[in-house]
């Protein structure tokens, strides 16, 4: 083999060895991680009883599921119990932080409790007005997040956002006016659900 035909087998080699690098270079891409949907969920009428619901599924539980583990909390009034303890038969616990919904991107490891008669696990998420204006109202009290660790052993993250249909303004004379406030015990609130077992909630 002469120079030549030497020189030209290199130049060849060298560059099938370039391309093969830098297709390799071009597979090495990083998967972006994912972020957590936030779901909204408005004017959950809990007017007429008890409302179920599944954070898993995003959906409300009825019949004989509410018997069982299929649920996760449970809207009563202005109460919010959770699937343990007193309440049902389920493993599920909470506890609510000082935060933003946004800021909370770690669920807590630690603090949970299941529901125990007299002593709810979720607690301080509203404020009962009495006589001051707007009289005789719910509202919710800002910064307050309820975390949840469900049966599954899944978090979730949740912000209630009104106790009345409509999730009104509450500071409008309409709302202050009992004769004209929306309807209560319907419930808006939005929440993020971790499926796959970790504390990320972001």
């Amino acid at each position: 083999m002469n120079k030549l035909q030497t020189l030209a087998l290199g130049l060849i080699s060298s560059s099938v060895l370039f391309m093969s690098a830098c297709s390799k270079n071009n597979d090495d891409t990083t998967t972006p991680v994912a972020t957590l949907k936030t779901n909204t969920v408005t004017d959950l009428d809990g007017s007429k009883g008890n409302v179920y619901y599944s954070l898993a599924n995003n959906a409300v539980v009825t019949g004989a599921d509410t018997t069982g583990t299929k649920w996760d909390v449970k809207f009563s009034g202005t109460s919010i119990f959770i699937n343990s303890g007193s309440s049902g038969t389920g493993t599920t616990q909470a506890q609510v932080v000082s935060s933003t919904f946004a800021d909370l991107t770690t669920a807590p490891t630690s603090g949970y409790k299941a529901d125990a008669t007299g002593a709810a696990a979720i607690t301080g998420w509203y404020t009962y007005t009495a006589t001051t204006a707007p009289q005789h109202a719910i509202l919710m009290v800002p910064g307050k997040i309820i975390v949840v660790k469900t049966s599954a052993g899944n978090y979730a993250k949740i912000e209630m956002k009104s106790y009345y249909k409509g999730n009104p303004d509450t500071t409008t004379p309409t709302f202050a006016d009992l004769t004209t406030r929306p309807a209560s015990r319907i419930y808006t609130f939005r929440f993020a659900y971790q499926a796959n077992g970790t504390t990320s909630l972001q």
